[in-house]
């Protein structure tokens, strides 16, 4: 895209818009751009903590497999609540089952569709041992 002084018509810079924004394509080709997490290849009990732009959640992981997991944290899960993680997403895509620092992430609860603010972070610690 070309920026231009209107006054002038000349040409100030370019910019290269493709690169402004991560898209979930960009997971693919370039793995080490983005940290994140595979939901189905966690045990039941382990437990992620999940910053984003607006709050903190704890996720424990209750069947990786079919993504379903315990969430706590900001207005909407002030107590453990059930859901289903749908995944990462971006204007186009959903990377299922995932969790990528970057990305809003989609889960599902009784309640209806849960749309968090961009993921800033994600810490995974091993479950438990009984």
């Amino acid at each position: 895209m070309r920026h231009a002084d209107p006054a002038s018509g000349h040409v100030m810079h370019e910019v290269d818009t493709q690169n402004l924004a991560p898209s979930l394509d960009h997971l693919e080709s370039d793995p080490a751009r983005f940290r994140c997490v595979a939901l189905p290849l966690l045990l039941p009990g382990t437990s992620l903590t999940l910053h984003t732009r607006n709050t903190c959640y704890r996720m424990v992981v209750v069947d990786g497999t079919d993504r379903r997991v315990r969430i706590t944290g900001g207005k909407l899960f002030p107590e453990g609540t059930d859901a289903q993680v749908v995944g990462a997403i971006d204007d186009e895509n959903v990377k299922v089952g995932w969790i990528v620092e970057g990305f809003q992430l989609e889960l599902t609860t009784e309640r209806g569709p849960v749309l968090t603010s961009t993921v800033e972070s994600v810490d995974v610690a091993s479950g438990t041992k009984n």
